[in-house]
């Protein structure tokens, strides 16, 4: 409740662990600093008995200080000094150390606290000073006796037994104090620890779900431009026919359903053939086979791939469009392979292969799979193809081409 009045606006979260900690701990010194003064007064009834009193009210002080200023600097400086001289006086006073049960050892509280609120350095300091105060209030036992009357022999047992029992309990109070508070503190930093944990997996996940895994992770270690070449590449292309028109009759919820229907059934039919996803361009798909890790036969993962795809959309049924049909391209090469760019990053493929799948796509016809002359010679043997002839094929001149039909059975597997 009086945490909220020493709260300022620039305090660190660490400041305000601090003054949580630190506030018990002034309550906790002045209630004891009134019960010693208790025993002291009414055991002597003498001046230096009321010293305890004063050192209640002194802590009672910093606690409003506190809250006046908000400086935990200040206050522990404060409590420091009072702690450091008051209990040393009263040891004096009422005729030494063992007269006192040794009151002066309150004065370890300050450097106990600067352990806690300051830094290492302060601490040792303080507990120097304590040192030096303390020898000195022992000393002067000797060499400047206190005028004052003494604590009485049957009482001076008491006395230690209540002063060192309080301190101990002070102390393991303010210990347990500050473990829960540690405790507290560390349970947040675990679960904002799980919590960016979550967050990093997240990122994780999605940044696998744009890029190959050992893409992703070297781009994490090495950012900037990646890019490999690979001599035995397949690629494929997948456009569905009459897609336009369909876009135009159909709301656009619906119409990116419907894609997202597709495209994941051929994101499964791509890892099972393992293909690597390169991007889809509007309704296009585009994979590849043998990238960014060599895989073997990439052409007949790529031509069972397309395959698949077929039947995949044959097995829709989509209402608004029951005949909607697949126009297919695949071609064989070199390619450069790699991300570029700073933002929005996307694993692609450059090369006269990757122009040639797209134009075996482009000039194929729908609901058939479209092979070059490179993909055509890899599957002839396995698959069953329908030759198309020479074809004049944009920007790449005539062409010997052949339709994909299926797979042959009972042939052997070439190695």
């Amino acid at each position: 409740m009086l945490l909220k009045y020493t709260i300022r606006p620039g305090d660190s979260s660490d400041d305000i662990r601090d003054k949580k900690l630190f506030i018990p701990m002034l309550i906790v010194a002045v209630v004891l600093s009134v019960i010693i003064g208790l025993v002291e007064y009414l055991t002597l009834g003498t001046l230096p008995a009321l010293l305890p009193f004063v050192l209640g009210a002194m802590f009672f002080v910093n606690l409003l200080l506190l809250m006046a200023t908000g400086s935990i600097a200040l206050s522990h400086n404060i409590a420091f000094l009072s702690l450091l001289t008051i209990p040393a006086l009263n040891q004096w006073s009422l005729g030494g150390f063992v007269a006192t049960g040794g009151i002066a050892i309150w004065g370890l509280g300050g450097p106990f606290g600067a352990m806690i609120f300051r830094s290492r350095t302060e601490a040792l300091i303080q507990f120097l000073l304590f040192i030096i105060v303390f020898a000195v209030s022992v000393l002067c036992e000797t060499w400047y006796p206190s005028p004052w009357p003494s604590i009485p022999q049957e009482a001076s047992t008491y006395l230690l037994l209540g002063n060192f029992s309080a301190f101990m309990c002070y102390i393991m109070l303010n210990v347990m104090h500050f473990r829960l508070q540690r405790d507290e503190a560390q349970q947040a930093l675990t679960q904002k620890h799980s919590l960016l944990q979550e967050e990093q997996n997240r990122s994780e996940n999605l940044l696998l779900n744009v890029l190959p895994e050992r893409i992703a992770q070297r781009l994490k270690n090495e950012p900037g431009p990646i890019a490999e070449g690979f001599d035995n590449v397949c690629i494929i292309f997948a456009d569905i026919a009459n897609f336009t028109p369909l876009a135009s009759r159909i709301p656009p919820t619906r119409l990116v359903s419907i894609l997202n229907q597709i495209f994941s059934r051929f994101d499964d039919i791509a890892d099972t053939y393992g293909l690597e996803k390169i991007k889809t361009l509007g309704d296009a798909y585009m994979a590849a086979a043998g990238l960014p890790e060599k895989v073997d036969r990439p052409a007949h993962r790529c031509a069972e791939a397309a395959l698949a795809m077929q039947k995949a959309l044959r097995e829709m049924q989509i209402r608004e469009a029951p005949d909607i049909q697949l126009r297919i391209g695949i071609h064989c090469g070199p390619v450069v392979a790699g991300v570029i760019g700073r933002k929005k990053f996307i694993y692609d493929l450059w090369g006269d292969a990757v122009n040639t799948a797209s134009r075996m796509e482009s000039h194929g016809s729908e609901g058939r799979i479209h092979l070059s002359t490179e993909a055509k010679n890899l599957l002839e043997a396995e698959f069953e193809l329908e030759n198309r002839g020479t074809i004049d094929i944009k920007g790449k001149g005539p062409m010997e081409t052949a339709y994909l039909l299926y797979k042959k059975t009972n042939i052997p597997r070439a190695s």
